[in-house]
């Protein structure tokens, strides 16, 4: 699986991660956006090409994409 951030109109992956690590990723990239303001930055989990969940402001709460 991949975390992605899209902060400048372009997508970027940020890591890669096993699937079981899935919540603690979750919960460790959701707590770095409120911190960071939220602001414009949207992240996201994908499998392969598939987005799986989207992580946006203004709550920077995961969601099912």
């Amino acid at each position: 699986m991949k975390l992605q951030v899209k902060d400048s109109g372009a997508w970027r992956n940020v890591l890669t991660f096993d699937p079981e690590r899935r919540a603690d990723v979750e919960a460790a990239s959701s707590a770095l956006l409120r911190a960071a303001g939220c602001g414009k930055s949207t992240l996201r989990i994908c499998s392969g090409e598939t987005v799986l969940a989207r992580c946006e402001p203004p709550a920077c709460t995961w969601r099912p994409a």
